[in-house]
């Protein structure tokens, strides 16, 4: 499982992405331990919307920052729905020299 202790903000700075995309980077870093998380819980620490967020989280995964998973599951509301969820790639320094 990865951790934020071994996480590294350098290849987000060198990656040329957004600074929303920057902003949800760092919120992943500072508040997750390598866990999935909820695409809201992400977008509410960086006080955007999920919609907001979709973007820049997209420039993060093109860029092997971090990965997304869709999961189908029961929502709220009882009825089942899609739910995204995204976290930190084990070593993004390896994964960015690779590609």
């Amino acid at each position: 499982m990865n951790t934020t202790q071994h996480a590294e903000l350098q290849p987000a700075l060198a990656s040329g992405i957004s600074d929303r995309a920057f902003r949800l980077y760092c919120a992943l870093v500072l508040t997750t331990t390598g866990e999935w998380t909820a695409i809201p819980k992400v977008a509410a620490e960086c006080r955007i919307t999920p919609h907001q967020a979709r973007g820049p989280l997209t420039q993060l995964v093109d860029k092997s920052l971090i990965e997304r998973e869709r999961v189908y599951e029961t929502g709220s509301s009882g009825r089942k729905t899609w739910h995204t969820y995204v976290r930190l790639i084990e070593d993004a320094t390896e994964v960015r020299e690779a590609a």
